[in-house]
């Protein structure tokens, strides 16, 4: 395989848990493409930290990176927003994340008077949040968005989850309204534009190394990038589907090392 660069996902590649805990070999790989000046992007649709934070978390385990390496969904949403006009949301999400847009000047609300509901990762979902979002996407007439498109998730424990687009999703079907909710994670408009912009390399000179094999591989696929999937994420070989072609299968980061061919 001969590429020029990598977009690495972040959440089962890089790191494991909430703490965001290295699996085996991350950052051993990440010190690597470092030292060989190895240009990488880490494309991430986390959606409960912003990049500085997931930084510093990840640099308390030892990895050599900075926020200037991440592209995350909160590095997209906030432009978006104020482009089409959103000052008020409502938001399934983590208190970082609400935090976050509050700094931005959104009016967070907890009530279904918004201009917005925004759907991200929330470990405290329960029936009130539901009914408000409900309440606002059908009463109000507001306008549906995701953090991310991601169909299914991992929890700590290894337990799986529906995804924040599943999730989102539900919330379209309900309520008859935007089907084609604008989402902000990889493999959304905005989100590209942003990484490719970053990354300064052309798609089909990229790699992109995911445990995610529909969002992440089969979605950056179609955009021309070589595809890697790892296992010790969501997924397993098995989940690959029979039409699906995966340029390489690793179980582990430092089996990339020595078996990519890099291009100037």
């Amino acid at each position: 395989m001969r590429i020029k660069g990598f977009l690495i996902d972040l959440d089962g590649v890089l790191t494991k848990d909430e703490n965001f805990s290295p699996i085996n070999g991350a950052i051993e790989f990440i010190s690597y493409l470092k030292k060989e000046n190895i240009p990488f992007v880490i494309a991430t649709s986390n959606s409960r930290y912003p990049p500085e934070e997931i930084a510093k978390r990840m640099q308390k385990h030892g990895f050599e990176i900075d926020s200037s390496n991440i592209v995350s969904p909160l590095v997209v949403a906030p432009e978006v927003l104020k482009k089409e006009n959103m000052k008020s949301l409502f938001i399934l999400g983590s208190d970082a994340v609400k935090k976050f847009f509050i700094e931005k000047s959104f009016d967070v609300l907890n009530d279904y008077q918004v201009d917005a509901v925004l759907v991200g990762l929330d470990k405290n979902l329960n029936f009130q949040k539901i009914k408000i979002a409900t309440t606002a996407l059908k009463k109000k007439k507001a306008k549906l968005y995701a953090l991310n498109k991601n169909i299914i998730s991992k929890d700590d424990d290894g337990l799986l989850f529906p995804g924040v687009g599943t999730v989102a999703k539900m919330f379209a079907t309900a309520c008859q309204c935007n089907e084609d909710f604008k989402h902000f994670g990889k493999g959304g408009e905005e989100y590209n534009k942003v990484i490719f912009e970053k990354i300064g390399i052309e798609p089909e000179n990229l790699a992109i190394i995911s445990d995610d094999i529909f969002v992440d591989l089969g979605g950056y696929q179609k955009l021309g990038l070589k595809t890697i999937f790892v296992t010790t994420g969501k997924y397993t070989v098995e989940d690959i589907p029979e039409d699906m072609k995966i340029d390489l299968v690793v179980n582990s980061l430092t089996e990339l090392i020595g078996r990519i061919e890099f291009i100037d």
